[in-house]
């Protein structure tokens, strides 16, 4: 077991009032003899009419089930195995006690599929048919109701975001509705000011043949700093459900989040389908 896990026991069982040492992550005697106390308590949810036969580890993992069943986790049979879903549970149960809450799952996240303005998928092709050949298209600056500050030198600020010509108006409803709805304080708050730029002529990352839809200027970078490439939504600040209202403005215009779509690049909404 986690040494976070014992904590966890340890803790709770003090404020049952059962374990009334220091809580230090150590199962000791006196843990043990908490543990012990506790499920004789709660013993008819344990699945095994002989659980005082186990190992004082095998207690303190069903005495873990029994805690995060406490808190409506799912921790699967109390059998005192330590399996994927006690491990699942487990995390569960340490989020929910140092956040005083458990971060929506990606599963629970549910995008929009509009498509209004016929975008089309993200293929050389198809981009190339609806947009124009890459780094050879016209494009328009489009105004932002508030000010964005570039995310690596927040010294630098602009009232432009740069776009592909064929979404100019698009994206201002989209910036206008947003603006209408967090107003000033909330755009600060979520980090919406926090500009990662827009049309840049470059490959995708890690590819020397295939053009980003950058180089159409048909994306836009959000927030960077906090919403890393590779982070998912529990940690990608763009994925908190404050910011659902955000996602569903742009994906009612046909906009694709490849966080809300692939729990990736929570920083990365486009102009394309995949």
């Amino acid at each position: 077991m986690k040494k976070s896990e014992i904590v966890i026991i340890q803790s709770s069982l003090q404020e049952k009032e059962i374990y009334l040492d220091k809580v230090d992550g150590i199962r000791g005697e006196k843990t043990n003899e908490a543990i012990n106390a506790f499920l004789q308590g709660v013993s008819s949810n344990i699945d095994d009419e002989e659980w005082i036969k186990w190992s004082t580890k095998r207690k303190a993992i069903a005495s873990l089930q029994l805690l995060c069943s406490e808190n409506n986790i799912e921790a699967g049979k109390i059998d005192g195995l330590y399996g994927p879903q006690t491990d699942a549970a487990s995390g569960l149960l340490l989020q929910l006690n140092s956040t005083e809450g458990i971060a929506r799952g990606f599963g629970d996240i549910v995008s929009l599929r509009e498509n209004p303005h016929g975008f089309p998928l993200e293929n050389m092709q198809h981009l190339t048919g609806y947009y124009g050949s890459p780094c050879e298209i016209q494009l328009v600056r489009v105004p932002c109701p508030w000010q964005l500050r570039l995310d690596w030198d927040l010294a630098k600020a602009t009232r432009h975001i740069s776009i592909h010509e064929k979404l100019s108006v698009s994206l201002s409803n989209i910036l206008d509705k947003v603006y209408v709805y967090y107003g000033d304080e909330g755009i600060k708050k979520h980090g919406l000011d926090r500009y990662g730029g827009s049309y840049n002529c470059r490959k995708k990352r890690g590819s020397m043949s295939s053009w980003s839809t950058h180089a159409w200027g048909i994306s836009i970078d959000w927030f960077p700093s906090k919403n890393k490439l590779k982070w998912r939504s529990d940690r990608a600040s763009l994925a908190h459900p404050d910011l659902d209202y955000w996602w569903e403005v742009w994906e009612q215009e046909g906009w694709l989040s490849l966080g809300r779509s692939e729990d990736r690049d929570w920083m990365h909404i486009q102009a394309a389908k995949r």
